[in-house]
């Protein structure tokens, strides 16, 4: 059984946020979010509870806000009676390794990996395997995934877009995948909380070995309304809502009432997380284009999403030097090995692009007098 990195994104994460709050110029790179539309959302909750109380306003007992779930099935093009709302992706994930998991039971997870993938599966007593993920592409062979089938594997665990690396995997690779799936009798989550950045389509609607978790905090920035949803097929989602059913109490009536009509009416949403791309994306390639030149780090910005993951040229152990960095020059940029990668910084860029390029260049003139002072 390969084994989880002791180190934990988490508490780091927590730790950091926490420090900069006594750091009056903290930048914290890491972010993996798109900022808050706060002005977008104000408006929406001002339409919902300014005036008369909006029709959308209904309970969630059951799957969830009825407003909610027309949106999304005819957003992804999905029968509606296949999604399931959630309380954010998180919990999404953790009633379905309730319904899949236990003790004794197999789960493989992608490497690089979001941590808390390979987390729910120990705390819920599996085995845990990695299937990697190489760079450059960061792609997934079907026949290593086979071949790390077991009669135990219960899940196989998935982001798309990856987190960290942005890396995407196409509708043709995610069949060849699910052909696999299918075969060993096994099901494969697919955490698409990025996926919008690319196209409104779901794992979940190729086959019925997929189990797709989204939400609208990642892409949307929409975090405040922990508006998450499972997609799965008939055999999947009779499983999981047994689960649902006896654990999911948490959905906000107040938070999934203004989801349903941000839902109604996306356009403005979208148009904010592409204008804040348009912006920050050609920063960070122009300055990852000067830490290469510079011999301070390596690999190429990805096509779609708001996440960078590069490589530390020289030789270093990542989580000094992002302790380092943040002590010396205010800059928080997450340590790979938090994501199963040592050597890997992930710098996240879904945010007002003058910050971004002060992040970029602090993080330049810290390399590079890190590099100096400790003669690596």
């Amino acid at each position: 059984m390969d084994t989880l990195n002791s180190h934990d994104y988490s508490r780091w994460c927590r730790r950091i946020v926490e420090e900069s709050q006594s750091h009056a110029q903290a930048n914290l790179l890491f972010d993996s979010s798109i900022a808050e539309p706060t002005e977008l959302l104000r408006e929406r909750i001002n339409r919902c509870f300014a005036g008369p109380l909006t029709s959308r306003y209904r309970s969630t007992f059951g799957n969830g806000n009825p407003f909610v779930l027309d949106s999304l099935a005819a957003r992804y093009d999905v029968p509606r009676d296949s999604i399931t709302c959630t309380t954010g992706a998180s919990s999404g994930l953790a009633i379905i390794f309730n319904a899949y998991v236990e003790p004794g039971s197999h789960v493989i997870v992608e490497r690089p990996y979001f941590d808390f993938l390979p987390a729910l599966a120990l705390n819920h007593g599996a085995q845990v395997s990695f299937i990697e993920r190489r760079a450059p592409e960061y792609a997934i062979d079907p026949e290593q995934l086979a071949a790390l089938i077991r009669p135990n594997t219960r899940l196989v665990v998935l982001t798309n877009l990856n987190n960290p690396t942005g890396a995407h995997l196409s509708d043709a690779q995610l069949l060849r995948l699910a052909s696999v799936a299918e075969r060993a009798g096994v099901k494969i989550v697919v955490d698409e909380v990025y996926g919008d950045f690319v196209s409104l389509g779901t794992a979940a609607r190729l086959s019925p070995a997929f189990i797709s978790v989204n939400s609208l905090t990642k892409v949307y920035g929409l975090f405040s309304l922990k508006c998450g949803w499972i997609i799965a097929g008939e055999e999947a989602r009779a499983r999981i809502n047994a689960v649902y059913e006896r654990f999911e109490f948490g959905l906000s009536k107040v938070a999934h009432t203004v989801a349903a009509v941000v839902l109604e009416d996306m356009r403005p949403f979208e148009s904010h997380w592409r204008g804040i791309l348009s912006a920050s994306q050609p920063v960070v390639m122009k300055q990852a284009g000067e830490l290469a030149r510079a011999g301070l780090l390596t690999g190429d910005v990805p096509e779609f999403g708001c996440m960078y993951f590069p490589r530390l040229v020289f030789n270093v152990d990542d989580v000094a030097v992002t302790d380092w960095l943040w002590l010396h020059h205010d800059i928080a940029v997450a340590p790979g090995s938090y994501f199963g990668s040592p050597g890997h910084l992930r710098i996240g860029f879904g945010r007002d692009a003058r910050d971004v390029a002060d992040g970029m260049e602090r993080l330049r003139l810290g390399l590079l007098q890190y590099r100096e002072l400790h003669n690596v």
